[in-house]
């Protein structure tokens, strides 16, 4: 971890553009002179950073725990976050919601001044890594103008200055209960967050893999994107795994990628729920008054019934997958929600679903109103689909997905999947 010293010596790179001694000394800034809205040239001034506030807030920032880029106690968990976006307006910030009920208050804004701090001892690390000349050198985002921050019209202090240097956002989960939260519980307040963020929005939020990836040493700035308000918090637990698909489908324009990611949110669920599934109904046969493991007959049936049931597909024992996922769709999908859904992604969907095949894999349309057998044709679609998108062999060209000729087609399947996703994920999550 970076020494008081060493980050100090940041702060002042980044604010006065030059470097200090190691010392006790604050840290003064001139303030650039502006123009009044009358035209008036207004004296510049000062803004000192008091060392002795410093090495308490980076004392302070010591005492939390660190584990990547989550900063976290037993009460307050910090992580930063990236809205993959060009434009974003800062006005709409903070988001906040809180669940009175289990004590927990979430918000995603600016960083706090102490994650802000962790932020830059975790730079400061990354450049002591680097061999050169260039371990000296600030990422380039952190080099950009600061005047905006320091015009003597501003109202300054540390607690404002470092979070917008910063000028990422953060999530923020306060535990406001007597009893202290484990990383693994924040974790999992954080995905449920996640998720209901970009359920809500439609817009990826995403994690940044590490310092490196949130502040390339040498690259520029990434852009961001206006978001609409949440106002209540999530409720329920999800699978973190699933939500990661869900967030790498929303994090990409590309609809294959988009469709397997969300694809993948169904195939999760495969074996879990086909071994379900497999043990309910053998237990059904077995159990039945008309069973006797004395009649070789009703035996071999059993036998015929696994048989058939498991199709082998490799040694692993998984099942059929187009079975299993018509069984995961039959547990998490309800049809009129997923209608409700679709429509509200896109308000043709549901009729060109039902009237429209898939021409490049010949997937069939959706009966809606099959009750028995609409499952099946919602499991075929996606499968075909699927199947198209993985596989290039030369002698299936009626079925393979040509990229770019086909795309635009490819894209109106996306609503169908999402929205089967979304149930999935949601249906499967627990309440916390």
């Amino acid at each position: 971890m970076a020494t008081f010293y060493e980050t100090k010596q940041l702060i002042c790179r980044l604010l006065c553009g030059r470097n200090i001694e190691d010392s006790d000394d604050d840290i003064t800034i001139d303030l650039r002179s502006f123009r009044t809205s009358y035209g008036e040239q207004q004296e510049s001034g000062q803004f000192v950073v008091s060392n002795t506030e410093l090495h308490e807030l980076y004392d302070k920032v010591c005492t939390f725990n660190h584990h990547g880029l989550e900063m976290y106690n037993g009460f307050e968990y910090e992580i930063a976050m990236d809205l993959d976006y060009p434009i974003m307006r800062r006005q709409e910030f903070p988001i906040i919601s809180e669940d009175i009920a289990n004590g927990v208050k979430y918000e995603l804004g600016y960083p706090t001044i102490e994650y802000s701090l962790y932020l830059l001892m975790l730079i400061k690390d990354e450049m002591n890594k680097q061999q050169g000349r260039n371990n000296k050198i600030p990422p380039a985002r952190l080099r950009r103008p600061n005047d905006r921050h320091l015009s003597s019209d501003n109202d300054i202090s540390l607690s404002v200055l470092l979070p917008r240097i910063i000028g990422e956002l953060s999530l923020k989960i306060r535990n406001t209960n007597a009893t202290p939260q484990s990383l693994n519980n924040f974790s999992d307040l954080k995905t449920s967050f996640v998720f209901e963020f970009m359920y809500k929005t439609g817009n990826s939020l995403v994690e940044f893999l590490d310092i490196i990836d949130m502040f390339p040493l040498n690259n520029t700035m990434r852009g961001r994107l206006d978001i609409t308000q949440i106002d209540t918090p999530p409720l329920r637990k999800y699978t973190e795994d699933v939500v990661d698909y869900y967030k790498q489908a929303l994090a990409s324009n590309d609809p294959y990628i988009k469709f397997i990611s969300f694809y993948h949110v169904m195939e999760y669920f495969f074996d879990e729920v086909f071994k379900r599934k497999m043990v309910t109904d053998l237990k059904n046969k077995i159990t039945h008054p008309d069973f006797s493991y004395k009649d070789e007959d009703k035996v071999y049936e059993i036998a015929l019934f696994v048989k058939n049931r498991l199709r082998m597909n490799d040694e692993t024992g998984q099942g059929n997958e187009l079975e299993s996922l018509k069984y995961v769709l039959s547990e998490f999908v309800s049809i009129d929600d997923l209608k409700l859904r679709i429509d509200a992604i896109d308000s043709n969907a549901v009729q060109y679903y039902q009237s429209s095949k898939v021409l490049f894999c010949n997937a069939p349309t959706i009966g809606w109103s099959d009750m028995q057998g609409v499952f099946t044709q919602i499991a075929r679609r996606i499968y075909f689909t699927r199947n198209s998108l993985v596989h290039s062999k030369s002698g299936k060209n009626k079925e393979r997905y040509r990229p770019y000729q086909d795309e635009k087609q490819l894209q109106l399947e996306i609503p169908l999947v999402k929205a089967v996703a979304e149930a999935i994920i949601i249906n499967s999550s627990e309440i916390i």
